[in-house]
């Protein structure tokens, strides 16, 4: 597998995984609600720039891992091939409890006044304390990675992933502001998390066979 294919497969895991409706999705509804959307922008902005500390983190510390514990690298993408399958049968079984009619919440009238700081402070520490999201950067990144990785292709990892999650967490921001928008993702809820639930579990079975790979290989 080339670089650029590699790059747009963690690419593709990570837009499934973004994208399955979860905490930050009620975050950002919350966000562009309640507070506008200058204030949900740099929430999202927040939420990406944690996404990028844990990219940083996980990227370089795998280059550690594979010279200290070399045997580890052989299991991780069993690891994380177990941790995205599980992400991935989370989302259909969430897609099959998911009621077809859309409760429609009372929006409130008016906006409250958050400054800025306030917003992306709230985005970055929500993300980067949930220790969920550091079992599953770990776990992807570094059962992902090959055992050399150049370090242009690091940073053009750590781009990427603060990228499609600025990109997508800025469209909520705006999106959930009109309700039209807002009503459609919730009444299509159900398609969004089969679609990522597929996603995920392809992705699972593909790392599983690259873990068989590097322990016969």
């Amino acid at each position: 597998m080339s670089w650029l294919s590699l790059l747009f497969t963690l690419g593709t895991v990570h837009v499934a995984a973004l994208v399955a409706p979860g905490p930050d999705f009620a975050l950002m509804l919350r966000a562009s609600v309640v507070g506008g959307r200058r204030y949900a922008f740099f929430l999202a902005l927040g939420l990406a720039s944690a996404i990028m500390l844990h990219t940083i983190t996980v990227t370089f510390a795998a280059a550690l891992l594979q010279h200290w514990l070399p045997q580890l690298m052989l299991w991780l993408p069993w690891c994380a091939a177990l941790w995205l399958g599980y992400l991935g049968y989370g989302c259909l079984s969430g897609a099959l409890a998911t009621q077809d009619s859309v409760q429609h919440k009372e929006m409130p009238k008016t906006l409250r006044s958050y400054s800025r700081r306030h917003g992306w402070w709230t985005g970055f520490a929500t993300n980067a304390l949930n220790p969920k999201a550091y079992v599953y950067f770990f776990s992807v990144i570094a059962g992902m990675l090959p055992l050399q990785s150049p370090l242009q292709f690091k940073l053009a990892l750590v781009i990427l992933f603060f990228s499609l999650a600025l990109l997508w967490f800025g469209f909520l921001g705006w999106a959930l502001n009109i309700p039209r928008c807002s009503q459609w993702l919730q009444r299509n809820n159900r398609g969004i998390l089969v679609f990522s639930g597929v996603i995920l579990l392809l992705f699972a079975m593909l790392l599983l066979l690259q873990g068989y790979q590097r322990l016969v290989g």
